[in-house]
Order: C-alpha cells, then structure tokens, then sequence
C-alpha cells in the first residue's frame, strides 16, 4: 500500500515548486524590465544636478568677477524628458529666479546655462530639477570668484 500512496505527496511538492518559481520568475523578469526603462524607483540613485558658473552676464546689477550665469549639469534622467529647474541662494532667495526648462538628451544629460545670475563669491546656489517622474537638487558652495 505504501507504493501507491507515494505518488499523491510527491505530485502535491511538485505542484507547489512549480507555482513557487512561476511566481519567483514573473517577478525578476518583471523588476528586470523596470530597471532597464529606468522607472523611476530605479533612476533615483543616478539622477544629479550639478550647479556651475556660467559666462559673464554683463549686466551692471551684478558686477565683479564672481557674477555670472547660473549653469545646471544633469545626468540621469529619463532620455528625451523635459526638466523643469528652479533655484535658490543666499541672499536672494527663491522668489528671485525664473524657471530653466531643458530637455535632455538620449543619453539622460543636459548642460546650459539660465539667463538668472548670481555674484556673491561666499553666497551660495541651489537648483531644484524635476520631471513628472523624479526631483533632484544640487548645489554650488560657495559661488567662489574663481571663473568657473
């Protein structure tokens, strides 16, 4: 009798093995195919904003070697994505600034320079960048005199 009460827990194990890694592959596959669109879980630790100096704004508001254009660098954002930035510094504040709006490349990556300028060397600027999907923040501190 023993023989023919075998079967019946071997084909319940085997059944529950099948639909354990059934289940274990769906969900791989699946984070998988995540991580390769960057969704966006998975883009976060890749995304930057980097703010540098840009050229010589040549306005007489803002005079002195250390005035310049407010640049963004960004890298790891969703190819072909709009990226809205704003900023904000020391002194100025917030409100000061207008919206920089750039798409990025195919590769993620974006570099200009805002008509917004700044020009306290010990100051400090901060950009905001977002997409629908994912916000960074970068920062230049100090703003320095050093022409770049």
């Amino acid at each position: 009798m023993s023989t023919a009460e075998s079967p019946a827990p071997l084909k319940r194990t085997s059944t529950i093995v099948t639909i354990v890694a059934t289940v274990l592959g769906t969900v791989i596959a699946y984070l998988s195919l995540a991580a390769a669109v960057k969704w966006p879980p998975f883009q976060g630790d890749d995304t930057r904003v980097a703010v540098f100096r840009g050229d010589d704004p040549n306005d007489r508001r803002c005079q002195g070697t250390s005035c310049a254009f407010i640049g963004v660098e960004l890298s790891g954002f969703e190819a072909g994505s709009t990226v809205r930035c704003t900023f904000d510094s020391a002194g100025a504040g917030p409100g000061s600034f207008g919206p920089y709006v750039a798409t990025v490349d195919e590769d993620g990556r974006h570099r200009g320079q805002s008509t917004n300028f700044y020009g306290t060397p010990a100051g400090w600027v901060s950009a905001t960048c977002s997409t629908d999907a994912v916000t960074a923040t970068g920062a230049r501190n100090p703003w320095g005199d050093d022409g770049q």
